[in-house]
């Protein structure tokens, strides 16, 4: 079997491609080994190499996307914790709006009653003032009655 190409220069050709952040698939190394060195390769030879390096690429990228599901898990950790402390800070707000909030309706609601109280007081007074009006109005036509029969009395009859 006469090669053309070794499997060095395949390899050569193939981290090249890679260096240029190109996927290195069996087309883009045949092409690059074409215009590298004039030929293509053995087709089976050059798609076994890129098997090869794939495979290494596949493990590389699984440590990277390891690494990089191990950053984003961390980052989610904290930003969790972060989340949990200020839940617990809203909550302590919370807490503390509430109890504002419960002093200054009971506040008010004292209030309300002891001028209810109040209103409850001055209309028992106004009551009690009227009931004291009508009794000085009666006294005062009592008094009059009085005043009058006193005046006939004294004055002689005229005939």
């Amino acid at each position: 079997m006469n090669r053309k190409l070794s499997d060095t220069q395949i390899e050569a050709a193939a981290a090249l491609l890679q260096g240029t952040g190109r996927r290195v698939t069996g087309r883009a190394l045949r092409e690059m080994l074409r215009l590298q060195y004039g030929a293509a390769g053995n087709t089976a030879r050059v798609f076994a190499v890129c098997r090869a390096l794939g495979g290494s690429q596949a493990e590389e990228s699984e440590e990277s996307a390891l690494t990089e599901l191990q950053r984003q898990l961390q980052a989610s950790e904290q930003g969790r914790a972060l989340a949990l402390q200020e839940r617990d800070h809203a909550l302590v707000r919370a807490e503390r709006a509430e109890a504002r909030e419960l002093a200054h309706q009971d506040r008010w609601a004292s209030e309300i009653h002891s001028l209810r109280e109040s209103v409850d007081q001055l209309k028992s007074e106004r009551l009690r003032r009227q009931s004291l009006e009508d009794q000085v109005v009666r006294l005062q036509r009592e008094l009059q009655s009085v005043h009058r029969r006193l005046a006939q009395d004294e004055d002689p009859p005229r005939s």
